[in-house]
């Protein structure tokens, strides 16, 4: 007799097929099993802990500073101790002298299914980047198959960890399909990075592979988008079989819409939703829109936080990214209520190109008292070397009064807040991470500080700041666990997966070409 599968089930033996499929290459635990059933990633793995010895502490935590020639001990997935001299007691011992040891770096957005394209469209072409972005994407949504999803995801969250972020905010808007987001979900998992797999609702286009299109039919299509019932069962699928554990180092978010024209009514109906699925966090793009809404619409005020406010939606699981022009009243909102905003602030040099976006937010954000972070963005475009990153921080100041003001006042460790102790708190895990503090997760990174560009001189702060790169990265920890050692991630076959990304992108990119805009 027979066995019935139901679609449930044939998607998910789909789904692991093409996981398994795309492992190949990544030496995982998971590598040569059904990733329904994987550990995740290899690891070393030292059950009696890890004693990093003499380094260069650049704690994060203001109450400890910067310290000189320091130990620090990890036991059981977090830093047990901080000091001179401390025992070893069987642990692992790294003489770590001459090198800094930081925490590792959050990442507050970033979009890892763009991985699938990177070097497809860069922001060092500007003009042909703002034509064109969001009609490659729009393709590319209705090109990928689980199997791209599953090893953009993996090796974009491997490259994050390769450049020192330990927690991430992935925002996945670009899953249309129930298969689509399991498989993403999967591969961000799998690749063993922390923090959160961001679900975009709302992510469907009217038009196929193939289909001669309208470009603006299909703006007008993109920003109508309402979530459909299968978007919800997606979510709780996410929820209850792949982040159905509290303790896992990677949680589940949601994005419900809340663009700039939606009803309100709508909106609190769909963040109600949201949020009856049991997520801790609440994410969302926000912009200014160009003219102001009618009232009982998001974006009748401002960029829409006062609508929001108005309608009790705000609170302390709410994130947004970019929210350049939010005024001091938006801002004080976002503070009472517990909320959180991540700058992008490199990709938002060119949001200066548009009267009603303008430059990043961050430093009025932090002035005001604000948690606010960082992110890369658009990985397809921009580096990810994640120190960059910290770097256009600082620079971006620069870009209007306000900040240049605020600018003035700061230090090496003011910049660094944003990638590190106030960039976990802009992601509502600033208790687990985000400083090298005893009882906090360790989440570590360590710099080889050899390379004669590599200065000696300087607050550790001022040196990581100014001067290192991803190449200078000897370690990584997660969660007590060594990622990266000796500058090589462990268990990576980079090649293989190159290759293998680089074959699901032709696919990709073909299926992307047979679009015909018109």
């Amino acid at each position: 007799m027979t066995e019935k599968i139901t679609r449930k089930d044939f998607l998910r033996l789909a789904t692991a097929a093409t996981s398994s499929a795309a492992l190949a290459g990544y030496v995982g635990r998971g590598a040569a099993q059904n990733t329904e059933e994987s550990a995740g990633p290899i690891v070393s793995d030292n059950q009696a802990g890890t004693l990093i010895r003499g380094a260069d502490v650049l704690t994060m935590d203001p109450e400890l500073g910067e310290r000189l020639a320091t130990d620090v001990l990890i036991s059981n997935g977090r830093i047990e101790a901080i000091g001179t001299g401390l025992p070893a007691d069987g642990a692992e011992v790294i003489d770590a002298q001459g090198m800094i040891l930081m925490p590792g770096m959050i990442d507050g957005h970033r979009h890892v299914w763009q991985t699938i394209a990177l070097g497809r469209m860069v922001e060092s072409n500007p003009g042909d980047f703002s034509r064109d972005y969001i009609f490659w994407k729009m393709a590319a949504v209705v090109a990928m198959e689980p199997e791209d999803h599953y090893i953009a995801e993996l090796v974009g969250g491997l490259q994050a960890i390769d450049s020192g972020v330990t927690s991430i905010l992935d925002y996945a808007h670009g899953q249309d399909t129930e298969a689509n987001s399991m498989a993403a979900a999967r591969g961000l998992r799998d690749s063993g990075i922390a923090g959160w797999f961001g679900y975009q609702l709302a992510i469907s286009y009217p038009f196929d592979i193939g289909d001669t299109v309208s470009p603006a039919e299909m703006l007008e299509a993109l920003f109508a988008a309402r979530p459909t019932e299968e978007e919800w069962n997606t979510a709780t699928l996410l929820s209850n079989d792949l982040f159905n554990d509290p303790s896992a180092l990677l949680q589940l978010a949601l994005g419900p819409p809340m663009w700039p024209g939606y009803a309100m009514d709508d909106i609190r109906d769909y963040m109600a939703r949201a949020r009856s699925i049991g997520v801790d966090l609440i994410i969302a793009h926000l912009h200014k829109p160009a003219t102001p809404h009618p009232a009982g619409f998001m974006g009748h005020r401002d960029s829409g936080i006062p609508d929001l406010h108005q309608a009790g939606l705000l609170g302390p699981d709410f994130h947004v990214a970019h929210a350049n022009r939010l005024t001091p009243e938006e801002l004080t909102m976002m503070r009472d209520t517990g909320g959180m905003i991540a700058a992008t602030t490199m990709s938002e040099y060119s949001f200066m190109m548009d009267p009603h976006r303008g430059a990043p937010v961050h430093g009025r954000a932090r002035a005001a008292g604000v948690p606010v972070g960082i992110g890369a963005d658009v990985p397809m475009g921009l580096t990810g070397d994640y120190f960059e990153h910290v770097r256009s921080s600082l620079w971006s100041h620069y870009l209007e009064e306000e900040s240049r003001q605020i600018v003035q006042g700061y230090r090496s460790q003011d910049t660094l807040d944003f990638a590190t102790a106030l960039g976990a708190k802009a992601i509502r895990l600033g208790d687990e991470t985000g400083s090298i503090t005893a009882s906090k997760r360790a989440d570590l990174v360590l710099l080889n500080t050899d390379r004669i560009g590599f200065g000696k001189m300087g607050s550790l702060a001022d040196r990581v700041v100014t001067f290192a790169r991803t190449t200078d990265i000897d370690s990584v920890w997660i969660a007590g666990q060594a990622r990266k050692r000796h500058g090589e991630m462990i268990g990576v076959d980079w090649a293989s997966l190159k290759a293998r990304l680089h074959e699901a992108q032709e696919r990709v990119e073909q299926k992307v070409a047979s679009v015909n805009w018109v």
